[in-house]
């Protein structure tokens, strides 16, 4: 009996070291979110509780009971042990077994106790992460953590960009003339000045009428500077303001290419007329048409065709 009183104080000890307890939710302080309600956020506690409950395995305070459970056990079967050797040497076998069972169990459920408790703190920690985690995700205001607001704005629809500026094209220089014997104009003896007076129109008959079935084409030479009339029977030629026509010798004026006509004098005339003779004339108009009926798609020359006008 004197053996149990002198190990009530190892129970006592035993009881107070098991009586250690930890807290069975989270530790940290979540308040809801402005605006909800405190039924919506009770069921969104019990949910983030289940869950950071499922991320340990189990309660906190479960697993420093059965930390300290282990080391009791274990200090109790080495401290029989131990107590039953050293007193059967003193003849007191049974006592010392007593003494060891009651030695081991304080110390096993000492150190049961504390590394129940590091495990308990580790496991709380843990816990507290996923219940922040987890009300966290519901928007709750969470210590330490700043909640992001997320704004949904009405979709923006951007005006079309303006149509790109017109780009302003060069147009590219024309080709050059291939300069060649017979483009360059020869230097002729200009014809005599005619007389400023008109001549006897016994001598100058007036030029004939011409006659077509439809208006002449002229074609511009750049050799005279000036249309020449091709495709009829007739030396034609256009300034730009009138006509001359080259009969008898004699160059006639008038307002169409059909006249009517009249002897034209030195005021009138054109310098090209003064500087070349008819049959130069001929030869700048066949070269100029001979480069038309070459190349007709890619001719860059000019042509005139007055308006159709009957006699």
């Amino acid at each position: 009996m004197r053996y149990t009183y002198k190990l009530t104080p190892f129970f006592m000890l035993l009881a107070l070291n098991g009586c250690a307890t930890l807290p069975t939710g989270p530790s940290v302080n979540v308040l809801p979110t402005s605006g909800k309600s405190f039924d919506v956020f009770r069921a969104e506690d019990a949910t983030c509780r289940q869950w950071a409950d499922q991320q340990i395995g189990g309660p906190a305070q479960q697993t420093y009971e059965k930390n300290v459970a282990t080391g009791a056990v274990a200090g109790t079967a080495i401290g029989t042990g131990l107590g039953a050797a050293i007193g059967s040497g003193s003849g007191h076998t049974g006592a010392g077994a007593l003494i060891g069972a009651a030695s081991g169990l304080l110390v096993g459920s000492a150190v049961g106790s504390d590394s129940g408790r590091v495990y308990g703190m580790e496991a709380q920690r843990r816990y507290d992460n996923s219940y922040i985690q987890c009300m966290y995700s519901y928007g709750n205001q969470v210590p330490g953590y700043r909640p992001t607001v997320v704004v949904h704005q009405p979709a923006v629809i951007a005006p079309p960009p303006p149509p790109p500026a017109p780009v302003a094209v060069t147009p590219p220089p024309p080709p050059p003339t291939v300069v060649t014997q017979a483009t360059i104009p020869p230097v002729e003896t200009p014809l005599p000045p005619p007389p400023e007076v008109l001549p006897d129109p016994q001598l100058y008959p007036p030029a004939p009428e011409i006659y077509v079935e439809r208006a002449p084409q002229f074609i511009y030479s750049p050799a005279l500077g000036l249309y020449v009339a091709v495709g009829v029977p007739y030396d034609l030629v256009y300034t730009g303001a009138e006509y001359f026509y080259f009969y008898g010798g004699r160059w006639y004026r008038g307002p169409y290419y059909n006249g009517p006509w009249v002897l034209a004098v030195r005021r009138y005339y054109p310098p090209v007329l003064l500087r070349y003779n008819i049959g130069r004339i001929h030869h700048f108009r066949d070269l100029e048409f001979r480069r038309y009926e070459h190349d007709k798609a890619h001719y860059d020359g000019r042509f005139h065709y007055p308006e159709f006008r009957r006699r």
